[in-house]
């Protein structure tokens, strides 16, 4: 792992402090808050968690807490690659208590000596956070940002990973589209009127078409005279919904499954081949699969694919009207997969900007070019 020479000072420094503190005998290792405020590397996130009672309570409470501790050197990143994100957050109490409950795990004590090699811990903020376990330490990721735990030190309560980002939580499924370049997807959310509608959906998994998989949607349609209407699109978009959260690690286990999507009650084919997760809807011939796993946004979990996925056109088609037109099974063309664009693929961090503003524009300009 590469870490800066900053970083890398203030972990020393706080393990040499705990193992200081263990070698004078004491009776017990400090909390986590006394921990993070004997290092001056942390004076930024002593400072801001101060402010708040609640959060002090927590942090220097006996239940036992996990807590990821952004060094002076994160929050300068963050102000540096996101200055509106910095400035809303330091200038912003209720905004500012949501990112720092976002660091802390209640009720747990992470250990990645005992953890699985993908993991999923619910935050006191109550946004879900990611954990990957390998060969390389601990990396987490939050939306589309991510982080690397540098070191560990064991307190009365629990435990202190140093981290190297600020955490924050996952944003709406509309700005993380945006944000990862998905803007066939959000032109499509924009032109059926969807975008609030699933920015406040609850608890689901959406599997989101990569820019090329919807240019291969438009081609099948031209090829087969079908016009995409409103109705058939927003059926389609539906039909990329999910009812649960289900992350990449259940589909793994599961092997397969038939989720009931949010279109008319209908399921989609959702399995593991033992390489890649897969999902096949009735109106597709092969089976799309995740390109990107597990970004967590507000309200679930997105998986990105290189396939569109589709229920079967002929009978939305005959719905809206048009009765006797035989549609084939949509077939992407092959090395779908391979071709997936740069633009898909999620930042690595400084992504989770404010990106609210942008949707519509963004949006609106890539509308007039889909359909």
């Amino acid at each position: 792992m590469q870490f800066s020479t900053s970083l890398f000072a203030a972990a020393a420094l706080l393990v040499s402090s705990a193992s200081a503190q263990h070698a004078s005998g004491a009776a017990a290792p400090q909390t986590a808050l006394q921990v993070a405020a004997g290092n001056k590397d942390f004076s930024t996130l002593v400072s801001l968690a101060g402010k708040f009672p609640s959060i002090v309570s927590i942090l220097n409470g006996t239940a036992p807490i996990t807590v990821f501790a952004p060094t002076n050197a994160a929050f300068t990143k963050l102000s540096t690659e996101s200055p509106a994100l910095f400035k809303a957050v330091t200038s912003d109490d209720t905004l500012l208590s949501t990112v720092l409950t976002y660091h802390v795990l209640g009720d747990l004590v992470f250990d990645p000596t005992k953890a699985a090699a993908r993991n999923f811990v619910k935050t006191a903020q109550g946004s879900t956070l990611r954990a990957d376990v390998g060969k390389d330490g601990v990396a987490l990721a939050f939306g589309l940002g991510s982080s690397k735990v540098a070191a560990s030190v064991p307190t009365s309560n629990g435990v202190v990973h140093v981290v190297d980002t600020v955490l924050v939580p996952p944003s709406k499924v509309s700005e993380t589209a945006v944000a990862a370049g998905l803007t066939s997807l959000a032109a499509a959310l924009t032109k059926v009127d969807f975008i609030g509608a699933v920015d406040g959906l609850k608890d689901v998994t959406i599997f989101a078409p990569t820019n090329k998989a919807f240019d291969d949607l438009n081609a099948f349609a031209a090829k087969n005279n079908l016009t995409i209407t409103d109705s058939i699109l927003s059926a389609v978009l539906n039909y990329h919904i999910v009812k649960g959260v289900v992350y990449s690690t259940d589909v793994v286990k599961a092997k397969a499954a038939k989720p009931t999507t949010a279109y008319n009650g209908l399921t989609s084919d959702v399995a593991f081949d033992g390489t890649d997760v897969t999902v096949k809807g009735a109106g597709n011939t092969t089976p799309a699969k995740v390109v990107i796993a597990d970004v967590l946004v507000a309200g679930g979990v997105v998986h990105v694919v290189d396939t569109v996925i589709l229920p079967d056109l002929a009978k939305i088609v005959a719905g809206t009207g048009k009765n006797g037109i035989n549609l084939p099974s949509f077939t992407a063309p092959s090395g779908t997969g391979a071709a997936t664009p740069a633009t898909t693929k999620a930042p690595t961090s400084g992504a989770n900007k404010v990106v609210a503003g942008a949707v519509g524009a963004v949006a609106a300009a890539a509308a007039a070019l889909l359909f």
